[in-house]
């Protein structure tokens, strides 16, 4: 199952992981996003941008959108990226602010409180803690290190109707 990434939506959720922590640093960004993109699969049916989910050493990593959080981006993806975040490099780790106001009119309701959800999942929480739940996760442990999860794991034990709907969404639905 495979589902279409919405890259301006995928910046605009890195922007909004931003604006509600600001100070965030790569990992709980990208955590926070994976989180809320779960919760969506698992409850809608549809991830919120359809990231490509890589199972690294310390859990999962939404591909564009890391990349989106470390500047490799070229051409029209790095215009997307232009003014939406300011970067702080003093610290080991660059930790990120919104540079501006994300765009919401993307996201739906359930987009929106999933985002939510996935920042409040990972708030406060160390590095340590959210990594070793993540190596817990049906995607993560049933892909090679370094390899593309796959949303079929993700989906693992959800209600058979949401996977029917995944299913139909990855073939014919854009986010």
């Amino acid at each position: 199952m495979k589902f279409s990434l919405d890259k301006q939506k995928a910046v605009e959720a890195i922007v909004f992981i931003a604006q509600q922590m600001p100070g965030v640093g790569r990992f709980h960004a990208s955590k926070a996003l994976y989180f809320a993109e779960l919760e969506h699969l698992r409850n809608y049916g549809r991830p919120i941008v359809g990231d490509r989910y890589v199972a690294m050493d310390n859990g999962p990593v939404p591909s564009f959108s890391y990349d989106v959080l470390k500047g490799n981006l070229v051409g029209a993806d790095k215009e997307l990226v232009e003014g939406a975040l300011e970067i702080d490099t003093r610290w080991r780790h660059p930790k990120y602010k919104a540079a501006r106001t994300p765009n919401l009119e993307l996201f739906s309701q359930s987009d929106l409180e999933c985002l939510r959800s996935g920042i409040e999942h990972v708030n406060g929480k160390s590095f340590g803690s959210i990594s070793d739940e993540t190596h817990q996760h049906p995607g993560w442990k049933n892909a090679d290190l370094n390899s593309l999860m796959s949303f079929d794991d993700m989906l693992e034990g959800a209600d058979p109707a949401i996977v029917e709907s995944a299913k139909e969404f990855a073939a014919y639905g854009v986010l």
